[in-house]
């Protein structure tokens, strides 16, 4: 069988993977083992005719100030993070409203919010400090709503807000002290950016860096087990070729872990908490069309069924044929209605149905349209039970020289934040134990 040494074996080709590869190779030998076709993960994109798809909706918040754009820096890349424009709220009641993102100044535009009582609520929030939100972590938003005496059209916007923030409708398990967490966030730092030329020039940067340091990547590389002795990883084991590495990254979901590595070596509520973690799932809706039938360039919400979507195109007319348009939606589901092919399929239609029922010019341009059905959105959902101070950390017990990250771990932000920032996390303590 053959042997191989390297510094750094990153175990998945996802996003985080091709992130902390490309700042690992800055301090030594690389190699990403995916084992797919192709890298990217659940951020990957399909190239269809000419149009470029995402896996589902995925700006970027913070753009240049995100962990993300952190970590282009760091490696001397350079990725144009496009700021979209104002964002429109569909209400059920054929009302279409500004939807107040990125500001105090915000709500002054917008009759979705009442002026006095929100303007309240985020001024109190730009003055919490940490142990405030953190006070906050294990109440539900329903909860909170109800002690705070939130009124409707604040709850519902709140609501929206934590969909598309926290990639979680479901109030009853929203994390409260999480979601203004992050809305203090967006208050200080600014809101969502688009990837000029969409996420593949991410993943471009990346994967230079990587080659740039004589880092190695494949894909077609399965890892079958995470070989520890003597309470050290010290290998991994492929079908036919052991990989020796000075330090093993694990960037597949927790919940998957044990697939490669023995649970036997890892204390008994470690494991659960792995096993247990919830993900968000939901249904992807991409539209490949003939011409423009929007000029929106910001987000695009709407309160029934709660969804929110984005014209790519609008912001980066490189992912579309010239003169084309590209439409995506995302719907949070529970797990469970993906599961239940009749329910999901439910779904599904009720989202297709309002979408068309707002942008009916869709169905006269329609070239393709792209349904996805997403067992896993997020490696976590964001809610009272697993927030990021019950997560699992970058390093497990008893077991040194391996890592975690990924959207799965404890990271600060929501959504896809939590694997950019679990990332630099965990690249800054394998930095410290290399210099100690």
């Amino acid at each position: 069988m053959k042997n191989e040494k390297f510094d750094f074996i990153i175990i998945g080709g996802g996003i985080a993977g091709l992130h902390i590869g490309a700042l690992l190779s800055q301090h030594g030998k690389v190699v990403i083992l995916e084992k797919s076709h192709e890298y990217g993960g659940r951020a990957r994109v399909e190239n269809l005719d000419g149009f470029k798809l995402d896996y589902g909706v995925h700006p970027i918040r913070f753009g240049p100030n995100s962990a993300l754009g952190t970590s282009l820096l760091e490696i001397n890349k350079s990725v144009s993070f496009i700021k979209p424009g104002k964002s429109w709220a569909f209400l059920k009641n054929e009302e279409k409203t500004f939807y107040p993102t990125g500001g105090l100044l915000a709500i002054i535009k917008s009759s979705m919010v009442p002026f006095i009582p929100t303007l309240k609520l985020l001024l109190n929030v730009k003055k919490m400090e940490e142990k405030d939100f953190r006070s906050l972590y294990e109440i539900s938003l329903e909860d909170w709503f109800e002690k705070m005496n939130i009124g409707p059209e604040l709850r519902k916007f709140l609501t929206m807000t934590s969909s598309a923030i926290q990639v979680n409708p479901f109030i009853n398990r929203s994390s409260a002290g999480e979601l203004l967490h992050n809305i203090n966030r967006v208050l200080s730092i600014g809101s969502v950016y688009y990837p000029k030329g969409g996420w593949e020039s991410l993943f471009t940067q990346f994967t230079q860096k990587i080659k740039e340091n004589q880092g190695d990547l494949r894909l077609r590389s399965e890892v079958k087990e995470i070989i520890v002795e003597d309470g050290i990883a010290t290998n991994v084991k492929l079908e036919d070729v052991i990989i020796k590495g000075k330090h093993i990254i694990s960037t597949i979901p927790v919940q998957n872990l044990f697939s490669i590595l023995n649970e036997d070596l890892c204390n008994k509520d470690f494991v659960s908490k792995c096993r247990n973690l919830r993900h968000t799932a939901g249904i992807s809706i991409d539209f490949c069309l003939d011409k423009k039938i929007s000029n929106i360039d910001g987000m695009i919400f709407m309160d029934e069924p709660l969804a929110f979507g984005i014209i790519p195109s609008n912001l980066s007319p490189e992912i579309t044929p010239e003169n084309k348009s590209l439409m995506s939606f995302l719907r949070v589901t529970n797990i469970e209605d993906i599961q239940n092919k009749s329910r999901a399929d439910k779904l599904y239609q009720e989202f297709r149905d309002r979408i068309l029922e707002i942008f009916p010019d869709i169905e006269k341009s329609l070239i393709q349209e792209r349904p996805l059905f997403l067992n896993m959105i997020d490696g976590v959902e964001i809610n009272i039970d697993q927030h990021q101070y019950k997560r699992p950390g970058n390093q497990i017990d008893n077991i040194s020289n391996l890592w975690l990250c990924g959207d799965s771990v404890g990271g600060e932000g929501a959504g896809g934040d939590v694997g950019h920032t679990s990332v630099r996390d965990c690249y800054e303590k394998i930095l410290g134990s290399i210099t100690n």
